[in-house]
């Protein structure tokens, strides 16, 4: 994802914005368990305990975000919040405004 300011261009790579979406799951309430980016993971773990993003060639990012939540708490709510939670973080430390955050519920523990 590049853009251009007075100063010149910025590029944030698919890897920062996968940090960023990681983060910002960990600051919302009900999630217990979500894939990380560690060596151990992209080995062993399938494609249910990631964070996945897709950039475009137009510059739209597609999130998908694989999460367990907590027994007990509401899984739509929860849902969006982290999906509001995304969307603002990405907005606000990214720059991004065109990005598209689907949750996925796996499961309750």
């Amino acid at each position: 994802m590049k853009f251009q300011t007075q100063y010149g261009e910025i590029e944030i790579t698919v890897n920062a914005i996968r940090k960023l979406v990681y983060l910002a799951v960990l600051e919302t309430y009900g999630p217990i368990s979500i894939g990380s980016d560690n060596w151990f993971n992209r080995w062993f773990s399938s494609d249910e305990g990631k964070i996945r993003v897709e950039e475009d060639e137009y510059g739209h990012l597609k999130i998908d975000i694989f999460v367990e939540v907590e027994y007990g708490t509401k899984v739509t709510e929860v849902g969006k919040n982290i999906e509001e939670n995304v969307v603002h973080k990405l907005k606000a430390f990214a720059n991004c405004e065109n990005a598209e955050v689907d949750v996925h519920i796996i499961g309750v523990r």
